[in-house]
């Protein structure tokens, strides 16, 4: 008994170490034969890391596993991955691996592949990789394959976690099909056999120029499918699909005798319940359809029969029915009521120009306020025709009882009659005459509050009349926080703006009773701050306040705005053009009232990707008043704080162009400019800069020190300022001044006197009777440099011309004097 089981275990060590090495004798033949047959049937770069061959995973048959496979393309996709797999795997029978003539594959598992189908502009596809051959490629179990290849004798695939994206630049459309994951039974060989296909795709997308028709849509389906391979007749004859939750179902049957395909499928729902329709809605979008009871019915049915071959498509067939709809969330008071919806897509057999989009009738109430909407749209790739009507009254206020509106608060009413009928080409033509639109928008006490606005936006009335060339707003009231604004005037070219994202061109005449700047620079909420509007002040310093320009508006404001606020400032009468086009916005004699005088403005401001505008201005300042300048000019305050003591107005011409930061502040490195600025009756009380004086003028001279009117030039270069030296009498003493400051706000600026004889200072006047010969001394000349930062400089004297002068004037009478003291020395001692 001990010996046989002894024996017992050795045979199985042997055995088990057999099927261990069996694999180390076979693996290089498998490699080289993988590598034959994917260099003999495909033209791409294929690589991958690992190559596994095991006995163990399927025994009895071998598995074969190649890991992190890259598939990329040639040509012009040869910068493009085509395919991208975390591993595939291929079992086969153990007796494949003495099969000189070929090695048939019964089993293909794909773990995590994503392919990226993309057709290019000309026309080219990334996936069309199989080598030009003067004969086809045989690689059908019957007739051997290639030696040294695979034969397919494929019994099952599955595929775990695929994803799919279908990229058309020719057409401007994108289909992505995520999170894939399909299980396929049944013989793929022989004469005929039944496949068994369970799968499910989590999210299904498709974009068309930009614009996501279906986002996050889930598509499920359980399918066994008769085929026929000798004819290659295709059966469909069990069928679910599930779009979302919708249960579809697809019978019938696809032939494919040659290179072309015969089409005859029939689509119907399972069920007719309007609550299963409603399972179309993507799951992005389920929390709104939470707690809601519905009654009425809801069908989706569809056929496609026919030829497809090259560009000839088979007739198909769309229909999406709805009656007697209600909708109703339990919470809320009201329902959305007689719901109907008559919906079709079809084409006969033919080009895909063929084909006719038609919603009948769409119609659904609220509190018997109803709405209709129908629309045809057919030609679609070469001239598309369209002709719709909208019809109805929005009472937003009894919208609130039956729609959930949780981040938004809506009141007022909306009241629409369009229609519009014509080609498109008409529109890219700027053909308005053979175009058909007319119809109006009345809006009424309409209220839109949001979380994502700081003032909510309130339309007392509005009146938007529609014609094919424009949209006419014979009155339209808007008022946003503390600012009014009425509008009128034309939009132009929206027609060509909604089909082909043209440029929406406008002239209107913009006037207002107030405007406040400040609130309306802050209007958008960043990012984060939707829950917290209320800041501190150190939040508010930082928060972004540029804005951009859409690329795609051309509008002119004529505007005529009786007041308005900005920081501190009260401003008046402001007229002039504003215009907006291309990103930019234009400034075109701009002119107002404010700080009791007058600003004109030109220029323009233009953002960019990093928040940091650019900006070319010309300011022309007519005598602003300099203490109200400096009370409202938070920035005056800091530059030039000795405004605070002064007294007069302040005129400039100046021309600046560089960058602002997100607080719409100045950013000191990138600002170029030159420009002249004057003063008239400039006055400057108590200012610690003249207390250096005290000791040489008259302490009354510098109590309220008076400027004589001046011009003086300056330019501004990386944010640097340099002042050219200018002459003016301070307190009645001929001054030159110059200095200059630089982007890092430090101030290096000289102020040098010429001091008359009877504005000297009592300790002057004591210091100078001692001197002889101080007759002579009728001007001083005194310096004052100020250096350091803006705000808090260093005030010093520069006494060194002073000492000059005095010594200069008065050394020939103390000479005179010493050699009389010396004469009458020597007669005193003679």
């Amino acid at each position: 008994m001990k010996k046989t089981i002894i024996i017992i275990l050795v045979v199985f060590f042997v055995v088990i170490g057999a099927l261990a090495a069996i694999p180390l004798f076979f693996k290089n033949t498998l490699l080289e034969k993988t590598e034959n047959t994917i260099n003999k049937q495909v033209n791409a770069e294929i690589s991958f890391d690992g190559f596994k061959l095991s006995l163990f995973r399927n025994f009895p048959k071998v598995t074969l596993q190649l890991e992190n496979v890259l598939v990329i393309g040639v040509d012009e996709f040869q910068q493009d991955t085509l395919l991208n797999m975390a591993a595939l795997r291929a079992t086969m029978n153990l007796k494949e691996l003495f099969n000189k003539e070929g090695m048939s594959i019964e089993e293909v598992y794909l773990l995590h592949p994503g392919l990226n189908m993309v057709v290019a502009e000309s026309g080219k596809t990334n996936w069309d990789l199989a080598k030009k051959s003067s004969e086809p490629s045989e690689l059908s179990k019957e007739e051997g394959g290639e030696e040294g290849g695979f034969n397919l004798q494929l019994e099952k695939i599955e595929i775990e976690d695929a994803t799919i994206f279908y990229t058309d630049k020719q057409a401007k459309m994108l289909l992505g099909f995520e999170d894939i994951n399909f299980h396929i039974n049944g013989e793929m060989y022989g004469t005929s056999a039944k496949l068994n296909i369970a799968g499910k795709v989590d999210r299904f997308t498709t974009e068309y120029e930009g614009t996501k028709y279906i986002s996050n849509t889930s598509l499920e389906t359980k399918t066994l499918l008769d085929i026929d391979y000798e004819k290659m007749n295709i059966a469909v004859q069990e069928n679910e699909l599930l779009i979302n939750r919708l249960p579809l179902e697809i019978t019938g049957s696809v032939q494919i005798p040659s290179d072309s395909m015969f089409f005859d499928l029939v689509l119907s729902t399972k069920e007719s319940g309007f609550e299963n329709f409603l399972a179309l809605v993507p799951p992005d979008y389920s929390d709104y359809l939470k707690d809601f009871e519905t009654s009425g019915t809801a069908t989706v049915s569809g056929k496609v029969s026919g030829l497809f071959f090259g560009e000839n498509y088979p007739a198909f067939s769309l229909a999406i029915n709805v009656s007697n709809g209600n909708f109703h969330y339990t919470e809320l008071p009201d329902e959305i009521k007689n719901i109907k919806a008559d919906i079709s897509v079809s084409k006969p057999q033919g080009v895909l120009d063929l084909t006719e989009v038609k919603i009948k009738e769409a119609h659904a109430e609220i509190k018997n306020n109803p709405i209709d909407l129908s629309l045809t749209l057919n030609k679609l790739i070469s001239d598309p025709y369209f002709d719709g009507a909208f019809v109805g009254k929005i009472n937003f206020d009894h919208v609130k009882d039956a729609i959930p509106l949780d981040s938004v608060n809506i009141s007022g009413t909306i009241d629409a009659n369009l229609f519009v009928k014509g080609n498109y080409s008409s529109v890219e033509k700027e053909q308005y005459d053979k175009i058909q639109s007319d119809g109006v928008v009345l809006l009424d006490n309409f209220v839109y509050e949001t979380a994502d606005l700081t003032q909510p936006v309130y339309i007392p009335g509005g009146s938007l009349n529609f014609s094919p060339k424009s949209i006419n707003l014979s009155q339209f009231n808007v008022k946003v926080g503390q600012s009014d604004f009425n509008l009128r005037g034309n939009v132009t070219n929206y027609l060509n703006y909604v089909f082909k994202d043209g440029t929406l061109a406008g002239d209107l005449q913009l006037n207002s009773g107030f405007v406040n700047l400040n609130e309306m620079l802050s209007l958008q909420v960043q990012k984060g701050d939707s829950q917290n509007v209320a800041k501190t002040t150190e939040e508010n310093e930082s928060e972004k306040l540029v804005f951009d320009i859409p690329e795609n508006i051309d509008f002119i404001f004529r505007s005529n705005i009786q007041r308005a606020s900005l920081d501190r400032i009260a401003i008046s009468d402001i007229k002039g053009l504003i215009t907006a086009k291309e990103g930019k916005l234009m400034l075109n004699g701009l002119n107002m009232n404010m700080l009791n005088g007058q600003l004109s403005m030109t220029g323009s401001y233009e953002n960019t990707a990093q928040n940091q505008p650019l900006f070319d201005f010309g300011f022309d300042i007519i005598e602003f008043d300099i203490p109200q300048a400096f009370q409202s000019l938070s920035g005056m305050q800091n530059i030039v704080p000795v405004a605070g003591q002064s007294t007069g107005k302040l005129s400039t011409n100046l021309k600046l162009n560089g960058q602002l930061s997100e607080q719409f502040k100045l950013i000191p490195a990138s600002v170029d400019g030159n420009g002249i600025f004057s003063t008239k009756n400039l006055q400057i009380n108590n200012s610690k800069v003249f207390d250096q004086l005290k000791g040489i003028l008259k302490a009354e001279k510098l109590q309220n020190v008076a400027v004589d009117d001046f011009k003086a030039n300056f330019t501004v270069q990386d944010g640097n300022l340099l002042l050219r030296p200018f002459e003016t009498k301070i307190a009645g003493q001929e001054t030159n001044i110059s200095g200059s400051l630089n982007a890092q706000n430090l101030l290096n600026m000289r102020l040098d006197f010429n001091i008359q004889r009877d504005a000297f200072g009592a300790d002057i006047q004591s210091i100078l009777s001692a001197i002889p010969g101080n007759k002579n001394i009728t001007v001083v000349p005194a310096g004052v440099i100020i250096e350091g930062p803006v705000g808090k400089p260093d005030v010093k004297m520069d006494l060194s011309a002073t000492r000059k002068t005095i010594t200069d004037a008065t050394k020939d009478d103390l000479q005179k004097s010493l050699n009389k003291l010396g004469e009458g020395l020597k007669k005193l001692f003679k």
